[in-house]
């Protein structure tokens, strides 16, 4: 039987297995690592969310719930990002249904590409200063691409996936994948450019 420091050494596959054949502590174990990066990509898909950690934990139970149903650990990655999908776009949808909000503090935009400064509830502990400000500029950018640009370019910059396991987790064809990572790309560096060209 595996004891604790087996299970960290563990990697998600052998993970899942053991989840498989109940073995619940490799289960948490899988919990524990895969929750920040899920609370980190709901954070680039829904950068006004208040209940951020509330998608994030009910992603964490559909994949305990269902990943003893998943027939090949090796789609993993897609299956677990197809439920983030499917979570951002019900939270969309919601959205969609309720009156729209509009802060105080937002300015007139004439350039979609201005940046609004909003302040973040959720730091992440291990950025400082310069990389603070520059990762929120990054967001509020990622912020404001239509949503099927963004979807995918968060999926593939923040969840690391590949263009294959993208198509998998949206239900889209490759080809359209790679076509809107690389607009979104375009339209990120134009945004992007004045704050990082040299003086």
């Amino acid at each position: 039987m595996f004891n604790i420091k087996n299970y960290k050494k563990s990697d998600i596959r052998e993970l899942i297995i053991l989840t498989q054949n109940n073995d619940y502590k490799a289960l948490e174990e899988l919990v524990k690592r895969l929750q920040d990066k899920i609370y980190l990509t709901f954070y680039y898909l829904c950068p006004d969310c208040d209940d951020l950690s509330d998608l994030t934990q009910e992603a964490l139970m559909r994949m305990c719930k269902g990943i003893f149903k998943l027939k090949n650990p090796k789609h993993f990655k897609s299956w677990l990002n197809r439920i983030v999908s499917n979570l951002f776009y019900d939270k969309l949808r919601k959205q969609k249904k309720s009156p729209a909000c509009i802060s105080t503090d937002e300015k007139s935009e004439e350039n979609s590409c201005d940046i609004l400064q909003i302040s973040d509830p959720c730091p992440c502990p291990d950025e400082k200063t310069l990389n603070d400000e520059v990762a929120q500029i990054i967001k509020d950018n990622i912020s404001k691409l239509p949503e099927h640009f963004r979807l995918v370019t968060v999926l593939r910059e923040i969840g690391g996936l590949s263009y294959n396991e993208i198509a998998k987790a949206t239900g889209i064809e490759v080809g359209t994948v790679k076509s809107r990572i690389n607009r979104a790309r375009n339209k990120l560096k134009l945004c992007l450019a004045p704050y990082f060209t040299n003086n």
